[in-house]
């Protein structure tokens, strides 16, 4: 499949997604569904690839992307913010996403994929939850929230339809993407709930730094691994390599830039 094509799959799911949750009240006065490229690549992965692929399973892989819309517009409420129209249709916007997805669910009669996403859900959920909670946690206890946080909906999806074979690489770019966030937010002083208890466990943000462009470096050196493992035509290791995960951080610069 030519880069094109894959580009063109990724974009006739994303239109279908949003029509699917679009409401006008809530699109004129909140930020508006969203589905980021790289989570509608991962689920559209095994179809690139030229795995089994069916009307149900592609109608399953939109639903899970109805659930990420629904988890991002719950993520765009601020806790600090005064409470306003906006931040209240934010919330109804991520429950109506949230009663479509189910009603996608329960329409298709899937009662396993149900179980198995509402699961995730709650994990990924719980996993958010922690990061507002003042306990103190390990470096590798933060890895596993943001793990969870970024492929838990993506691995049920995986493990229900038998593309297990894929979870290492999903896994690998996704936390690659999330890492490569966080980097700019760090660089640009807008600190995320993650960043601020990274930097409190590590005492100064440079070593914060110094941690996420290691971090980049190792997955993405993981990824390459991953990609031969899984035996990606050339086209569509090009694709995930330039568009989905584009590698620009080196840890060993970075020490020389001091």
């Amino acid at each position: 499949m030519k880069g094109h094509q894959i580009q063109s799959k990724i974009i006739s799911m994303e239109i279908e997604v949003l029509n699917a949750v679009r409401q006008r009240t809530l699109d004129q006065f909140t930020e508006g569904p969203s589905v980021k490229e790289s989570r509608l690549f991962f689920l559209l992965l095994p179809f690139f690839s030229g795995k089994t692929w069916s009307p149900d399973i592609e109608a399953s892989a939109k639903t899970v992307s109805i659930v990420y819309a629904a988890l991002h517009a719950h993520d765009q409420i601020k806790e600090d913010a005064p409470i306003i129209k906006e931040q209240q249709l934010t919330v109804l916007a991520g429950d109506l996403y949230s009663g479509i997805y189910y009603q996608m669910l329960v329409n298709a009669k899937n009662i396993v994929m149900v179980q198995r996403l509402a699961s995730a859900i709650i994990k990924v959920s719980e996993s958010k939850t922690s990061f507002f909670e003042e306990e103190f946690r390990t470096v590798e206890e933060i890895e596993e929230a943001i793990t969870v946080i970024e492929t838990e909906l993506l691995m049920s999806f995986y493990t229900f339809y038998g593309y297990t074979e894929y979870a290492p690489l999903a896994k690998q770019a996704l936390l690659y993407i999330r890492y490569a966030e966080e980097l700019k937010r760090l660089q640009s002083k807008n600190y995320s709930h993650f960043l601020r208890e990274l930097n409190t466990n590590l005492v100064h943000e440079n070593y914060t730094k110094y941690w996420l462009t290691e971090k980049l470096d190792s997955l993405h050196e993981q990824i390459l691994a991953s990609i031969a493992d899984c035996a990606l035509d050339y086209e569509l290791a090009q694709f995930l390599l330039h568009q989905i995960t584009p590698h620009q951080h080196r840890a060993e610069q970075l020490t020389r830039e001091g």
